[in-house]
């Protein structure tokens, strides 16, 4: 199950309260159902945020009892991946990951997003829809594409993102130690 939260941990008490309430119900819910969670954690926009204030969202939530198999976020500095990482050691080893949102961002911001997300190991991999399909839709719907055409576009925007995941995963994850070097059990 996914579920979108807009949520800032400066938020107003009283909405707070609604929506941790109102999650933590989807949350047992989904345990009562035999449902994964995925939460996507979005502070709203024109409200104060810096590199930590997604990840004081999510220890918010942890607090309000609400643990997802996955979250969904949006990009973080480094800085921000270190506290998320040390957040889901301390507070969840059984979550799943992250994966990383676009918001819409452009290949070339998510390239930037992609550069640190992908050291990571708690981040899995991404979820960018709009990125992939946002800039064809909107040729379509002004007639300059047709629907082969969009097709076409989104295949080719997804081939170019996942080659991008791949490429700075591959570069981010250290070889395996050769086998004399490996530790007896």
């Amino acid at each position: 199950m996914k579920c979108l939260l807009s949520h800032h941990p400066d938020d107003d008490a009283a909405l707070a309260a609604v929506q941790e309430q109102t999650v933590r119900d989807l949350y047992q819910a989904t345990r009562r159902t035999g449902h994964e969670l995925l939460l996507e954690v979005i502070p709203p926009r024109g409200l104060p945020a810096d590199e930590l204030t997604v990840v004081r969202a999510v220890v918010q939530l942890y607090d309000a009892g609400v643990r997802p198999e996955w979250w969904k976020l949006p990009p973080l500095a480094e800085r921000g991946w270190q506290a998320l990482a040390r957040t889901l050691a301390e507070r969840d080893p059984w979550c799943r990951g992250v994966l990383l949102l676009g918001l819409e961002a452009s290949e070339e911001e998510l390239g930037d997003a992609f550069r640190v997300a992908a050291a990571q190991p708690i981040c899995k991999g991404f979820a960018v829809g709009r990125t992939l399909f946002a800039a064809a839709a909107q040729a379509w719907l002004e007639g300059r594409l047709d629907d082969a055409g969009v097709v076409a576009d989104v295949a080719a925007r997804y081939r170019r993102l996942i080659r991008a995941w791949h490429e700075l995963r591959a570069a981010a994850t250290p070889p395996p130690a050769p086998p004399h070097a490996r530790t007896p059990r």
